[in-house]
């Protein structure tokens, strides 16, 4: 027979490389099936848990700061007046109400409007308040409103006890102008007090105020509606003063 000759030694070697060729490939087929169904399994264990960690990241990131329970009572004026005071001296006139879509209220469909025909003589002569609550000593708290005037103009915001001798514990004066601002009063309480007030003191100008989302809450500013710029304003220098200082 024509061709070569191979020992019979030679050929059982030849088969058995074969045979370990074949295995050896099909255990390398085998390794890459269980790699891919590993990581296959282990894409399945560890997505769930990628997706909790972004969507947590993602709420972080949505809302930095808890918005803090406000101490006041129908801040937002849903209500109308309803929680709300207010008192002009004898030398002032002023209508209290709320508004609606026309004045484009901060927060809800209405802010308070305060129609002043007649001025006084002082800031005091017009008043817009609550009252009561209580403040703690030593407890920081912060005031904020949201304020428009019909023109320029200049009111105080202020927390004072409500009766004898109407100690003012955070006065500040603050400038409106036509368009809503964001201010606020960062403070410490000095005393305890369960009879507090929050107002506004906005006589002597005859110039009429909106207000809205007024807010009283306890501990450093929180701002709670997106792309406000709001004021801060510092308390007067001597932090309490009297009712009679004031009206000075």
């Amino acid at each position: 027979m024509d061709g070569l000759h191979i020992p019979k030694s030679e050929r059982v070697n030849t088969v058995m490389e074969k045979n370990m060729v074949s295995m050896t490939q099909k255990m390398e087929v085998s390794m890459i099936g269980k790699v891919k169904m590993n990581t296959t399994k282990g894409l399945l264990v560890y997505t769930p848990l990628f997706v909790l960690i972004w969507l947590f990241g993602f709420a972080v990131l949505a809302y930095p700061e808890k918005i803090p329970e406000n101490i006041l009572k129908n801040g937002d004026f849903d209500l109308h007046l309803d929680g709300w005071h207010h008192w002009t001296h004898a030398s002032a006139t002023a209508i209290f109400l709320t508004e609606g879509n026309k004045v484009k209220p901060i927060v809800g469909k209405n802010a308070a409007s305060i129609k002043i025909s007649k001025a006084g003589d002082a800031l005091w002569h017009i008043q817009f308040y609550q009252q009561p609550f209580t403040l703690e000593k030593g407890t920081t708290y912060t005031y904020s409103l949201w304020a428009k005037s019909e023109k320029p103009r200049n009111v105080t915001m202020r927390i004072m006890h409500q009766g004898d001798p109407w100690t003012v514990y955070a006065p500040k004066s603050i400038n409106l102008s036509e368009e809503w601002k964001e201010f606020f009063i960062t403070f410490d309480m000095p005393v305890d007090d369960v009879n507090s007030r929050a107002g506004i003191i906005m006589g002597i100008e005859k110039v009429d105020v909106w207000l809205d989302h007024i807010r009283l809450y306890e501990g450093e500013y929180v701002s709670d509606i997106e792309g406000a710029e709001p004021h801060a304003v510092q308390p007067t220098d001597k932090l309490t003063t009297t009712w009679a200082s004031l009206k000075n």
